[in-house]
C-alpha cells in the first residue's frame, strides 16, 4: 500500500513540476509589464510599468500585465492563474495580486485576453466585473488595434 501511495504522489509531483515548465520564469528583475508578445513602445511599457508601481505603492495591490504569444496549449484563465502563482504576483499573505494577461491575435491564432484576480481581492474585483472589464473596456479598443489603450483603460478601471 505505501507502494502506490508513493507512486502515485511521485506521479502527480513530477506531471505538476512539468506543467510548471510551460509557464515562463519572472523576468530578473522583476517589473509589472512583462511584453513578450512586443505589443508596447518603449515609452507606453515605462508609463503603464510607473502607473502599477505607484498603485502598488499606495494600495499594496500589485496588477501585473503580461504579454505572451503562446499558450502552449493552456485554457487563458488555467495560464493566467499558474503565471500568477509562479510568479508571486500580489502579497502571499493577502494574496491580492491581479494578472492582466494578452495573447494578442496572429495570422494563426485568435486573440485572448484574461484578468486572474487573487482570492484576497475577489470580493473587490468579482469574477463577473474582470469579465465585464475585459468586454467593456479592452476588447473595443483592441478592435481599433489599440492594444496599450485597450490595457491602459482596464487597468484605470481596476
Amino acid at each position: 500500500m505505501k507502494r502506490i501511495l508513493f507512486t502515485i504522489i511521485s506521479v502527480c509531483i513530477y506531471l505538476f513540476s512539468f506543467a510548471q515548465e510551460d509557464i515562463p520564469v519572472r523576468p530578473d528583475p522583476p517589473t509589472l509589464v512583462t511584453d513578450y508578445a512586443n505589443i508596447f513602445s518603449p515609452g507606453e511599457k515605462s508609463s503603464m510599468e510607473s502607473k502599477l508601481v505607484d498603485f502598488f505603492a499606495a494600495t499594496s495591490t500589485q496588477i501585473a500585465v503580461v504579454t505572451i504569444d503562446n499558450l502552449n496549449g493552456y485554457e487563458i484563465s488555467d495560464y493566467a492563474f499558474r503565471l500568477g502563482e509562479k510568479w508571486g504576483i500580489g502579497s502571499e499573505k493577502f494574496d491580492n495580486g491581479i494578472l492582466v494577461l494578452l495573447k494578442p491575435k496572429t495570422s494563426d491564432s485568435k486573440g485572448e485576453v484574461f484578468i486572474a484576480v487573487g482570492y484576497g481581492l475577489e470580493g473587490v474585483v468579482p469574477d463577473a466585473t474582470a469579465k465585464r472589464i475585459v468586454e467593456k473596456e479592452m476588447i473595443p479598443m483592441f478592435r481599433e488595434n489599440n492594444m496599450y489603450g485597450g490595457i491602459e483603460k482596464a487597468t484605470d478601471v481596476l
